[in-house]
């Protein structure tokens, strides 16, 4: 029976025929978390979903030469890009009579780009994707407060604010609002979801310097996040380690975001 090491290495190896390879791990089943590549007659492998420790290094019998004339552009399918969202009949724009939206975003401080669902009592926050709306999260303002944070169409990955090259990765809408408003030139970013996906990665593969700085009752989720990211792109990622929630802009937390940043 062969070891999971032997089961990898074999998986790698095969999978590599083409050239570089990423795909779901033979191992612990993870989604697309298991690379693969080749160079120079080496062939290297690896997992990088939390708790699996598949990976290693292993001489090919092939040389440099001959794994490249091998080599094939492996083309993925073309993703279907997600159809614009039908903004449902009870979502409006709001207006002076919608008290309790009006009364939340200014709590947070928040300045347009909302809307307000009549029906549940929730402040709409849209997602875009190349200048469409594809998705929307609303946050219960009203009574009926299950569940908190609802997902209205679950078509897109993150919620994110700002356009800068530094990425803060945070719990909820609000606090991706805060750190943009706090640091202009970061971008907050919430996660949509209760882990991290490859779609998560290959975003934020696109900045330079991330900060993942999650709640503090969630420390331990912030740490492995960190990991995780560390592992999949490469790149210094910090976990910070909060006083109270980032969108309570505690002074402290906010000086040391700004210190790890150089903002």
């Amino acid at each position: 029976m062969k070891s999971n090491w032997q089961i990898a290495r074999d998986h790698a190896s095969d999978m590599t025929t083409h050239g570089d390879y990423r795909g779901d791990c033979p191992v612990c089943g993870g989604r697309k978390t298991f690379t693969a590549t080749v160079a120079t007659g080496t062939l290297k492998y690896n997992c990088y979903k939390l708790g699996c420790d598949v990976g290693g290094v292993f001489d090919t019998d092939m040389t440099a030469a001959e794994i490249k004339a091998h080599m094939k552009p492996v083309q993925d399918a073309p993703e279907k890009e997600p159809e614009t969202m039908e903004i449902p009949a009870q979502v409006v724009i709001p207006t002076p009579q919608h008290k309790l939206h009006n009364r939340f975003i200014k709590r947070w401080g928040i300045v347009g780009g909302t809307y307000y669902d009549v029906q549940q009592e929730r402040v709409v926050f849209p997602i875009f994707y190349k200048g469409r709306m594809i998705d929307a999260v609303g946050r219960a303002v009203g009574q009926r407060k299950h569940p908190k944070w609802y997902r209205y169409t679950g078509k897109a990955n993150w919620y994110s604010c700002g356009s800068g090259n530094k990425v803060v990765l945070v719990e909820d809408v609000i606090s991706a609002i805060v750190v943009n408003q706090m640091l202009p030139h970061v971008t907050g970013m919430a996660i949509l979801g209760t882990s991290l996906t490859a779609k998560h990665m290959e975003k934020i593969m696109d900045y330079d310097e991330i900060v993942v700085a999650l709640d503090p009752d969630a420390m331990g989720k912030t740490i492995e996040y960190r990991r995780e990211i560390q592992l999949w792109t490469g790149k210094k990622v910090t976990a910070l380690n909060l006083i109270d929630d980032i969108k309570y802009r505690e002074p402290d937390d906010m000086n040391k975001l700004k210190e790890i940043l150089n903002d």
